[in-house]
């Protein structure tokens, strides 16, 4: 196994915990630029973006939190990472870090989200499932 996989399986966080948590973090991101005084268009968009994203995942994974659970669990720790890795640079990158709400919210949703992933185990807890094996080719 490799050193990415071992890393990614690691974690105390369990795939059923992550999997309950990532609900109410792509409700969050849909609501956040809806109901708070953003002040930026693409902060919004942006973020709402990452908000249907966030909502594919933990829809799509295949773990017991999952709903069609199709994508393997190690790929959704990876776009975690990219996701709130972008969430903690967009106000720098998109340019709106001149807009406070919009500043704190991308970079404190992101920090969260961020420690929640390094700290979850990314397998499934469903047993062997076909749409896990696909985990096998990111070795």
């Amino acid at each position: 196994m490799s050193a990415f996989l071992r890393f990614m399986r690691r974690g105390p966080i369990s795939p059923g915990l992550h999997g309950v948590l990532d609900y109410p973090l792509a409700a969050v991101l849909i609501a956040g630029p809806l109901l708070l005084p953003f002040g930026d268009e693409a902060a919004k968009v942006f973020v709402l973006v990452l908000g249907g994203a966030a909502t594919v995942l933990a829809v799509g994974t295949a773990w017991s939190r999952g709903i069609v659970r199709v994508l393997p669990p190690v790929v959704h720790g990876v776009a975690d990472i990219g996701a709130t890795i972008s969430l903690i640079a967009a106000p720098f990158v998109l340019g709106y870090s001149g807009h406070g709400v919009a500043t704190v919210f991308s970079i404190v949703v992101g920090a969260g989200g961020l420690a929640a992933t390094l700290l979850t185990r990314f397998e499934s807890d469903l047993g062997r499932v076909p749409s896990v094996e696909f985990a096998r080719v990111l070795r």
